[in-house]
Protein backbone atom coordinates (compact mmCIF):
# COMPACT_ATOMS: atom_id res chain seq x y z
CA UNK A 1 0.00 0.00 0.00
CA UNK A 2 1.06 3.52 -1.01
CA UNK A 3 0.84 5.52 2.71
CA UNK A 4 1.30 8.78 0.79
CA UNK A 5 -1.46 8.06 -1.24
CA UNK A 6 -3.50 7.27 2.08
CA UNK A 7 -1.98 10.33 3.46
CA UNK A 8 -3.44 12.73 0.41
CA UNK A 9 -7.19 10.88 0.87
CA UNK A 10 -7.10 11.31 4.65
CA UNK A 11 -6.17 15.23 4.00
CA UNK A 12 -8.45 15.61 1.57
CA UNK A 13 -11.18 13.96 3.54
CA UNK A 14 -10.40 16.56 6.37
CA UNK A 15 -10.53 19.25 4.43
CA UNK A 16 -13.67 18.45 2.81
CA UNK A 17 -15.57 17.69 6.43
CA UNK A 18 -13.70 20.72 8.11
CA UNK A 19 -16.30 23.43 6.25
CA UNK A 20 -15.10 25.92 9.42
CA UNK A 21 -11.62 26.64 7.24
CA UNK A 22 -14.14 28.20 4.56
CA UNK A 23 -12.52 25.87 2.16
CA UNK A 24 -15.46 24.65 -0.95
CA UNK A 25 -15.06 21.28 -1.96
CA UNK A 26 -14.09 21.64 -5.16
CA UNK A 27 -11.37 23.47 -4.15
CA UNK A 28 -10.25 20.35 -1.51
CA UNK A 29 -11.19 17.99 -3.83
CA UNK A 30 -8.88 19.36 -7.00
CA UNK A 31 -5.35 20.09 -4.05
CA UNK A 32 -6.24 16.08 -3.43
CA UNK A 33 -5.84 15.23 -7.31
CA UNK A 34 -3.13 17.34 -7.58
CA UNK A 35 -1.00 16.60 -4.70
CA UNK A 36 -1.35 12.73 -6.28
CA UNK A 37 0.59 13.90 -9.03
CA UNK A 38 3.30 15.83 -7.34
CA UNK A 39 3.84 13.53 -4.04
CA UNK A 40 4.22 10.87 -7.18
CA UNK A 41 1.05 8.66 -5.99
CA UNK A 42 0.16 8.89 -10.03
CA UNK A 43 1.48 10.12 -13.09
CA UNK A 44 1.10 13.38 -14.94
CA UNK A 45 0.25 11.19 -17.88
CA UNK A 46 -1.93 9.05 -15.52
CA UNK A 47 -3.83 11.84 -14.33
CA UNK A 48 -4.85 13.18 -17.35
CA UNK A 49 -6.11 10.31 -18.74
CA UNK A 50 -8.37 9.66 -15.84
CA UNK A 51 -9.96 12.63 -16.34
CA UNK A 52 -13.24 11.51 -18.27
CA UNK A 53 -14.06 14.30 -21.07
CA UNK A 54 -17.38 12.22 -21.73
CA UNK A 55 -18.38 13.27 -18.08
CA UNK A 56 -16.68 16.64 -18.54
CA UNK A 57 -18.73 17.49 -21.69
CA UNK A 58 -21.58 16.04 -20.85
CA UNK A 59 -21.97 18.63 -17.13
CA UNK A 60 -20.98 21.19 -19.33
CA UNK A 61 -23.69 21.18 -22.14
CA UNK A 62 -26.44 20.15 -19.56
CA UNK A 63 -25.14 23.16 -17.12
CA UNK A 64 -25.21 25.58 -20.17
CA UNK A 65 -29.10 24.71 -20.58
CA UNK A 66 -29.68 24.78 -16.91
CA UNK A 67 -27.87 28.39 -17.23
CA UNK A 68 -29.91 29.55 -19.33
CA UNK A 69 -33.02 28.66 -18.15
CA UNK A 70 -31.49 30.46 -15.00
CA UNK A 71 -30.54 33.54 -16.96
CA UNK A 72 -33.75 33.84 -18.48
CA UNK A 73 -36.31 33.57 -15.36
CA UNK A 74 -37.64 30.33 -16.14
CA UNK A 75 -36.98 28.63 -13.45
CA UNK A 76 -37.55 31.24 -10.70
CA UNK A 77 -40.88 31.73 -12.57
CA UNK A 78 -41.11 27.76 -11.86
CA UNK A 79 -39.91 27.83 -8.32
CA UNK A 80 -42.91 30.89 -8.11
CA UNK A 81 -45.46 27.71 -9.19
CA UNK A 82 -44.38 24.98 -7.82
CA UNK A 83 -44.82 27.46 -4.02
CA UNK A 84 -48.08 28.54 -5.05
CA UNK A 85 -49.72 25.30 -5.31
CA UNK A 86 -48.02 23.83 -2.39
CA UNK A 87 -48.57 26.83 0.39
CA UNK A 88 -47.81 24.20 2.90
CA UNK A 89 -44.39 23.72 3.36
CA UNK A 90 -44.71 20.38 4.04
CA UNK A 91 -46.34 20.01 0.65
CA UNK A 92 -43.94 21.61 -1.30
CA UNK A 93 -41.14 19.19 0.58
CA UNK A 94 -42.96 16.52 -0.33
CA UNK A 95 -43.45 17.83 -4.01
CA UNK A 96 -40.06 18.05 -4.28
CA UNK A 97 -39.04 14.71 -3.05
CA UNK A 98 -41.99 13.19 -5.19
CA UNK A 99 -41.20 15.00 -8.73
CA UNK A 100 -37.26 14.75 -8.58
CA UNK A 101 -37.79 11.01 -7.93
CA UNK A 102 -39.99 10.53 -10.42
CA UNK A 103 -37.71 12.83 -12.96
CA UNK A 104 -34.37 11.18 -11.89
CA UNK A 105 -35.42 7.56 -12.98
CA UNK A 106 -35.73 8.67 -17.00
CA UNK A 107 -33.48 12.24 -16.70
CA UNK A 108 -30.51 10.89 -14.48
CA UNK A 109 -30.28 12.27 -11.40
CA UNK A 110 -27.34 14.25 -12.17
CA UNK A 111 -29.56 16.39 -14.90
CA UNK A 112 -32.36 17.08 -12.38
CA UNK A 113 -29.98 17.81 -9.31
CA UNK A 114 -28.54 20.43 -12.06
CA UNK A 115 -31.38 21.71 -13.03
CA UNK A 116 -33.72 21.78 -9.81
CA UNK A 117 -30.73 23.30 -7.65
CA UNK A 118 -32.11 26.76 -8.60
CA UNK A 119 -35.79 25.97 -8.77
CA UNK A 120 -35.42 24.53 -4.82
CA UNK A 121 -33.04 27.44 -3.66
CA UNK A 122 -35.74 30.23 -5.28
CA UNK A 123 -39.12 28.17 -4.27
CA UNK A 124 -37.81 28.60 -0.28
CA UNK A 125 -36.67 32.42 -0.89
CA UNK A 126 -39.51 33.08 -2.33
CA UNK A 127 -41.97 31.84 0.38
CA UNK A 128 -39.90 32.45 3.32
CA UNK A 129 -38.24 29.37 3.91
CA UNK A 130 -35.76 27.64 4.99
CA UNK A 131 -33.63 25.84 2.19
CA UNK A 132 -32.08 23.35 3.88
CA UNK A 133 -34.81 21.14 4.17
CA UNK A 134 -35.86 21.17 0.61
CA UNK A 135 -32.49 20.43 -0.02
CA UNK A 136 -32.06 17.44 1.54
CA UNK A 137 -35.50 16.43 -0.18
CA UNK A 138 -33.97 16.98 -3.73
CA UNK A 139 -30.62 15.19 -2.82
CA UNK A 140 -32.02 11.93 -1.40
CA UNK A 141 -34.85 12.31 -3.78
CA UNK A 142 -32.68 12.28 -7.06
CA UNK A 143 -30.68 9.43 -5.66
CA UNK A 144 -33.63 7.04 -4.49
CA UNK A 145 -35.52 7.81 -7.99
CA UNK A 146 -32.60 7.06 -9.72
CA UNK A 147 -32.06 3.75 -8.42
CA UNK A 148 -34.91 1.92 -10.45
CA UNK A 149 -33.99 2.55 -14.07
CA UNK A 150 -31.02 2.00 -16.23
CA UNK A 151 -31.07 5.79 -17.33
CA UNK A 152 -31.34 6.61 -13.42
CA UNK A 153 -27.54 7.07 -13.14
CA UNK A 154 -24.30 6.22 -14.97
CA UNK A 155 -23.52 2.94 -12.78
CA UNK A 156 -26.91 1.39 -13.37
CA UNK A 157 -26.02 2.44 -17.28
CA UNK A 158 -22.79 0.95 -16.99
CA UNK A 159 -24.52 -2.04 -15.11
CA UNK A 160 -27.37 -2.47 -18.07
CA UNK A 161 -24.72 -2.36 -20.89
CA UNK A 162 -22.46 -4.80 -18.89
CA UNK A 163 -23.78 -7.48 -17.10
CA UNK A 164 -25.57 -9.39 -19.67
CA UNK A 165 -29.47 -8.55 -18.42
CA UNK A 166 -31.24 -9.77 -21.09
CA UNK A 167 -34.30 -6.73 -20.89
CA UNK A 168 -32.39 -4.68 -18.03
CA UNK A 169 -35.32 -1.70 -18.47
CA UNK A 170 -37.88 -4.27 -17.53
CA UNK A 171 -36.22 -6.17 -15.34
CA UNK A 172 -34.93 -2.55 -13.16
CA UNK A 173 -38.57 -1.91 -12.46
CA UNK A 174 -39.94 -5.50 -12.10
CA UNK A 175 -37.87 -5.60 -8.83
CA UNK A 176 -37.36 -1.93 -7.81
CA UNK A 177 -40.48 -0.18 -9.19
CA UNK A 178 -42.06 -1.10 -5.58
CA UNK A 179 -39.51 -1.03 -3.13
CA UNK A 180 -38.59 2.81 -4.37
CA UNK A 181 -41.84 3.95 -4.30
CA UNK A 182 -42.13 2.85 -0.76
CA UNK A 183 -38.72 4.35 0.16
CA UNK A 184 -39.72 7.78 -1.23
CA UNK A 185 -42.55 7.96 0.72
CA UNK A 186 -40.71 6.44 3.80
CA UNK A 187 -38.28 9.26 3.32
CA UNK A 188 -40.53 12.00 3.02
CA UNK A 189 -41.53 10.53 6.37
CA UNK A 190 -38.10 10.93 7.75
CA UNK A 191 -37.55 14.16 6.39
CA UNK A 192 -40.91 15.64 7.80
CA UNK A 193 -39.21 13.78 11.34
CA UNK A 194 -35.67 15.40 11.05
CA UNK A 195 -36.76 18.81 10.05
CA UNK A 196 -40.53 19.11 11.96
CA UNK A 197 -39.09 22.50 13.74
CA UNK A 198 -38.32 24.19 10.52
CA UNK A 199 -41.24 24.21 8.62
CA UNK A 200 -42.06 28.18 8.54
CA UNK A 201 -45.01 29.43 6.97
CA UNK A 202 -45.38 30.34 3.26
CA UNK A 203 -45.27 34.41 2.38
CA UNK A 204 -47.61 35.89 0.85
CA UNK A 205 -46.30 35.70 -3.15
CA UNK A 206 -46.30 38.24 -5.56
CA UNK A 207 -46.72 37.23 -9.49
CA UNK A 208 -43.35 36.33 -11.07
CA UNK A 209 -42.95 36.27 -14.50
CA UNK A 210 -40.57 35.33 -17.10
CA UNK A 211 -37.74 38.13 -18.10
CA UNK A 212 -36.64 36.86 -21.48
CA UNK A 213 -39.43 34.29 -23.00
CA UNK A 214 -37.19 33.60 -25.97
CA UNK A 215 -34.63 32.38 -23.98
CA UNK A 216 -36.44 30.46 -22.04
CA UNK A 217 -38.30 28.78 -24.48
CA UNK A 218 -35.35 27.87 -26.98
CA UNK A 219 -33.36 26.67 -23.74
CA UNK A 220 -36.94 24.44 -22.52
CA UNK A 221 -37.28 23.32 -25.91
CA UNK A 222 -33.24 21.87 -26.45
CA UNK A 223 -33.67 20.33 -23.11
CA UNK A 224 -36.86 18.53 -23.81
CA UNK A 225 -35.16 17.79 -26.96
CA UNK A 226 -31.96 16.50 -25.35
CA UNK A 227 -33.82 14.39 -22.68
CA UNK A 228 -36.02 12.98 -26.20
CA UNK A 229 -32.96 12.26 -27.61
CA UNK A 230 -31.58 10.07 -24.90
CA UNK A 231 -34.72 7.83 -24.63
CA UNK A 232 -34.65 7.30 -28.98
CA UNK A 233 -30.87 6.35 -28.57
CA UNK A 234 -32.04 3.62 -25.75
CA UNK A 235 -34.14 1.89 -28.06
CA UNK A 236 -31.94 2.74 -31.91
CA UNK A 237 -28.30 2.90 -30.85
CA UNK A 238 -26.64 5.00 -33.53
CA UNK A 239 -22.76 4.62 -34.14
CA UNK A 240 -21.92 8.12 -34.33
CA UNK A 241 -24.57 9.83 -31.34
CA UNK A 242 -24.43 9.00 -27.79
CA UNK A 243 -25.45 10.96 -24.44
CA UNK A 244 -22.52 13.39 -24.72
CA UNK A 245 -22.59 14.53 -28.47
CA UNK A 246 -26.35 14.78 -28.42
CA UNK A 247 -26.20 16.92 -24.96
CA UNK A 248 -23.13 18.95 -27.01
CA UNK A 249 -25.47 19.81 -30.36
CA UNK A 250 -27.79 21.17 -27.82
CA UNK A 251 -25.59 24.11 -25.92
CA UNK A 252 -24.02 24.02 -29.39
CA UNK A 253 -27.39 25.31 -30.83
CA UNK A 254 -28.22 27.40 -27.75
CA UNK A 255 -24.64 29.40 -27.78
CA UNK A 256 -25.21 29.87 -31.30
CA UNK A 257 -28.75 31.25 -31.38
CA UNK A 258 -29.52 32.47 -27.88
CA UNK A 259 -28.25 36.62 -27.71
CA UNK A 260 -27.29 36.15 -23.97
CA UNK A 261 -24.56 33.75 -24.55
CA UNK A 262 -22.29 35.47 -22.18
CA UNK A 263 -24.66 35.80 -19.73
CA UNK A 264 -25.35 32.44 -20.44
CA UNK A 265 -21.63 30.50 -20.30
CA UNK A 266 -20.58 33.11 -16.73
CA UNK A 267 -23.64 31.77 -14.77
CA UNK A 268 -22.44 28.29 -15.61
CA UNK A 269 -21.35 26.15 -12.42
CA UNK A 270 -17.99 26.06 -13.49
CA UNK A 271 -16.84 24.91 -9.50
CA UNK A 272 -18.64 21.52 -9.95
CA UNK A 273 -16.81 21.02 -13.16
CA UNK A 274 -13.44 21.40 -11.39
CA UNK A 275 -14.80 19.27 -8.48
CA UNK A 276 -15.12 16.32 -11.24
CA UNK A 277 -11.77 17.33 -13.06
CA UNK A 278 -9.90 16.31 -9.30
CA UNK A 279 -12.32 13.76 -8.55
CA UNK A 280 -10.85 12.03 -11.34
CA UNK A 281 -7.36 12.41 -10.75
CA UNK A 282 -7.57 12.22 -6.96
CA UNK A 283 -9.83 8.57 -7.91
CA UNK A 284 -6.60 7.36 -9.93
CA UNK A 285 -4.68 8.29 -7.24
CA UNK A 286 -6.56 6.09 -4.47
CA UNK A 287 -6.51 3.14 -7.13
CA UNK A 288 -2.47 3.51 -7.20
CA UNK A 289 -2.19 3.70 -3.21
CA UNK A 290 -3.61 0.12 -3.21
CA UNK A 291 -7.04 1.51 -0.65
CA UNK A 292 -9.28 -0.29 -2.91
CA UNK A 293 -7.83 -3.54 -2.90
CA UNK A 294 -7.08 -3.94 0.44
CA UNK A 295 -10.83 -3.55 1.51
CA UNK A 296 -11.83 -5.78 -1.79
CA UNK A 297 -9.30 -8.35 0.10
CA UNK A 298 -10.98 -7.43 3.66
CA UNK A 299 -14.80 -9.26 2.65
CA UNK A 300 -15.96 -12.26 1.40
CA UNK A 301 -16.78 -13.36 -2.20
CA UNK A 302 -19.57 -11.09 -3.65
CA UNK A 303 -22.40 -13.76 -3.62
CA UNK A 304 -24.69 -12.45 -1.12
CA UNK A 305 -26.84 -9.20 -1.20
CA UNK A 306 -25.52 -8.14 1.99
CA UNK A 307 -21.79 -8.43 0.90
CA UNK A 308 -22.26 -6.22 -2.22
CA UNK A 309 -24.30 -3.64 -0.37
CA UNK A 310 -21.67 -3.84 2.38
CA UNK A 311 -18.72 -3.11 -0.28
CA UNK A 312 -20.78 -0.73 -2.37
CA UNK A 313 -21.80 1.51 -0.06
CA UNK A 314 -18.30 1.56 2.06
CA UNK A 315 -16.10 2.04 -1.36
CA UNK A 316 -18.45 4.61 -2.76
CA UNK A 317 -17.83 6.69 -0.11
CA UNK A 318 -13.43 6.10 -1.33
CA UNK A 319 -13.82 6.36 -5.13
CA UNK A 320 -17.89 7.13 -5.74
CA UNK A 321 -20.34 5.08 -7.17
CA UNK A 322 -19.47 5.07 -10.47
CA UNK A 323 -15.53 4.36 -10.46
CA UNK A 324 -16.28 1.58 -8.06
CA UNK A 325 -19.24 -0.64 -10.19
CA UNK A 326 -16.37 0.17 -12.99
CA UNK A 327 -13.85 -1.41 -10.94
CA UNK A 328 -16.87 -4.08 -9.44
CA UNK A 329 -18.29 -5.28 -12.99
CA UNK A 330 -14.69 -7.63 -13.46
CA UNK A 331 -15.58 -8.96 -9.97
CA UNK A 332 -19.15 -10.19 -11.11
CA UNK A 333 -18.52 -11.18 -14.54
CA UNK A 334 -15.66 -13.81 -13.72
CA UNK A 335 -18.50 -15.72 -11.25
CA UNK A 336 -21.01 -15.27 -13.76
CA UNK A 337 -23.40 -13.61 -11.26
CA UNK A 338 -27.05 -13.79 -11.65
CA UNK A 339 -29.67 -11.09 -11.68
CA UNK A 340 -29.75 -10.70 -7.92
CA UNK A 341 -26.04 -9.78 -7.38
CA UNK A 342 -26.43 -7.26 -10.21
CA UNK A 343 -29.78 -5.42 -9.03
CA UNK A 344 -28.03 -5.96 -5.74
CA UNK A 345 -24.83 -3.96 -6.67
CA UNK A 346 -27.29 -1.21 -8.70
CA UNK A 347 -28.96 -0.37 -5.75
CA UNK A 348 -26.32 -0.65 -3.21
CA UNK A 349 -23.87 1.82 -5.59
CA UNK A 350 -26.76 4.18 -5.98
CA UNK A 351 -28.51 4.30 -2.31
CA UNK A 352 -24.62 4.99 -1.38
CA UNK A 353 -25.18 8.30 -2.29
CA UNK A 354 -27.23 9.08 1.08
CA UNK A 355 -24.50 8.38 3.16
CA UNK A 356 -22.12 10.92 2.37
CA UNK A 357 -21.96 14.36 0.50
CA UNK A 358 -19.10 12.66 -1.65
CA UNK A 359 -21.22 9.39 -1.98
CA UNK A 360 -23.03 10.49 -5.41
CA UNK A 361 -22.08 13.48 -7.43
CA UNK A 362 -25.61 14.69 -7.34
CA UNK A 363 -24.98 15.61 -3.65
CA UNK A 364 -21.44 17.87 -5.12
CA UNK A 365 -23.92 19.22 -8.14
CA UNK A 366 -26.75 20.88 -5.47
CA UNK A 367 -24.03 21.85 -2.64
CA UNK A 368 -22.14 23.60 -5.36
CA UNK A 369 -25.18 24.99 -7.00
CA UNK A 370 -26.34 26.36 -3.89
CA UNK A 371 -23.02 28.04 -2.84
CA UNK A 372 -22.37 29.37 -6.52
CA UNK A 373 -25.97 31.19 -5.88
CA UNK A 374 -24.80 32.91 -2.71
CA UNK A 375 -26.65 30.13 -0.55
CA UNK A 376 -24.96 27.43 2.09
CA UNK A 377 -24.04 23.94 0.70
CA UNK A 378 -23.97 21.11 2.52
CA UNK A 379 -22.19 20.42 5.84
CA UNK A 380 -19.75 17.00 5.41
CA UNK A 381 -20.96 16.10 8.51
CA UNK A 382 -24.52 16.95 8.82
CA UNK A 383 -25.00 15.05 5.92
CA UNK A 384 -23.58 11.92 7.21
CA UNK A 385 -25.50 12.88 10.67
CA UNK A 386 -29.15 12.34 8.58
CA UNK A 387 -27.62 10.12 5.74
CA UNK A 388 -26.54 7.36 7.75
CA UNK A 389 -30.26 6.51 9.54
CA UNK A 390 -31.73 7.10 5.96
CA UNK A 391 -29.43 4.76 4.05
CA UNK A 392 -29.96 1.89 6.30
CA UNK A 393 -33.57 2.37 5.86
CA UNK A 394 -33.96 2.37 2.59
CA UNK A 395 -31.33 -0.81 2.08
CA UNK A 396 -33.79 -2.31 4.60
CA UNK A 397 -36.76 -1.83 2.69
CA UNK A 398 -35.18 -3.21 -0.83
CA UNK A 399 -33.42 -6.06 0.61
CA UNK A 400 -36.50 -8.30 0.98
CA UNK A 401 -37.63 -7.56 -2.52
CA UNK A 402 -33.95 -9.11 -3.47
CA UNK A 403 -33.73 -11.69 -1.56
CA UNK A 404 -37.45 -12.87 -1.87
CA UNK A 405 -37.62 -12.63 -5.46
CA UNK A 406 -34.76 -14.57 -6.64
Amino acid sequence: MNYVGVGVVILTFALIAARRLRVPPWASMLLGGVLMVALGVESFKQALQAVDLNVVLFLFSLFSLVSALEVSGFLKFLAFKLVSSSRDPRRLLLYTLVFSSLLACVVTNDGVASSWTPVVLDAARLGGLDPTPLMYSLAFGVTIGSTMMPTGNPQNLLIALNSGLADPFVTFLKVLFVPTIINVFVTYLFLRLLFRGKAGEVMKLDEVRVDDKFTAYLSLGLLVATFSAYFVLEFIPSSQLNYVSVSLLSASLLYLISGKRRQIVRNLDWSTIVFFVGLFMFTEGVLNSGVVGVVFGAFPSPASVTTIFTISVLLSQVVSNVPLVALYIPVLLSPHSGTQQWIALAVGSTIAGNVTLLGAASNVIISEGAEVRGGRGFDFLQFIKYGVPLTLINLAIYYPFLVIRF
